[in-house]
């Protein structure tokens, strides 16, 4: 089947992500050219993303609101959307970068070409990453490269959350990762242990560009980060990997 006729289900959790959503959504729409659907996860009544989607429902109708009712989180929002997505192809985005979403194209040619599982990539291939707390982007930078050269990782940005991945392949996947987007990293680890068909698409990344409520905790989210590198350390770096190269455009 040619990837013009899969239904792809977006992803975008949000916390407070009015402002972003008003901006986002017109440009998804404009951008998208496949059959798709947008599924925006809240996880509390109170979130004034609830009255903003409310709003673009009037304008968008295969925009709609999941309530995350499995706890509080990132992980959990995304599993919610998993649950009730009805595409065959699962995109999970940010909703405050709207830049990533020039990539999905390139993202769905990969998956016709036989990928599995498409990682965006802020450090390679002419991906770059801008904004954000000095901090976060040099640990975020250091942390993947060195993540390669001890595991022998085939991508360059495990961290990032920009994934396209087959539902059915999704569901297979137990994904544990507690605080903040850590699940992406752990999702990274897991699909390389599975033996999967791994792709990688360039992306420009420019953190909380529309300004919204940020999540990001330093303490935890670096306990958690920490601790799911030294968990893909532990096993990758002994897979008996299929994959020795990711594909890319250059490579279909």
């Amino acid at each position: 089947m040619n990837y013009q006729q899969k239904k792809l289900s977006i992803l975008l959790p949000v916390y407070n992500e009015a402002d972003s959503l008003k901006i986002m959504i017109p440009v998804l729409e404009a951008t998208v050219d496949v059959d798709h659907e947008v599924l925006i996860i809240y996880d509390f009544p109170e979130d004034n993303s609830v009255e903003a989607i409310k709003q673009l429902k009037n304008t968008y109708n295969n925009v709609d609101a999941v309530f995350n009712d499995l706890g509080r989180g990132v992980a959990n929002a995304i599993m919610k959307g998993v649950s009730v997505a009805k595409g065959e192809l699962v995109l999970i985005a940010v909703v405050d970068e709207v830049f990533p979403i020039a990539s999905i194209r390139d993202m769905l040619k990969l998956i016709n070409g036989g990928c599995d599982f498409v990682s965006g990539t802020r450090y390679a291939r002419g991906g770059k990453r801008f904004g954000g707390s000095f901090l976060g982007a040099t640990l975020s930078r250091l942390a993947n490269k060195m993540f390669r050269l001890i595991t022998g990782s085939v991508l360059t940005d495990s961290t990032t959350a920009m994934k396209m991945i087959k539902k059915s392949i999704f569901e297979k996947v137990t994904i544990e990762a507690k605080a903040g987007w850590a699940f992406a990293f752990e999702l990274s680890i897991k699909a390389q242990l599975l033996g999967l068909q791994l792709g990688e698409v360039p992306i420009v990344s420019v953190d909380r560009l529309f300004g919204g409520d940020s999540t990001f905790r330093l303490g935890a989210w670096v306990q958690e980060y920490t601790k799911w590198f030294i968990w893909g350390v532990r096993r990758l770096n002994r897979s008996n990997r299929v994959q020795a190269k990711v594909i890319t455009l250059d490579r279909l």
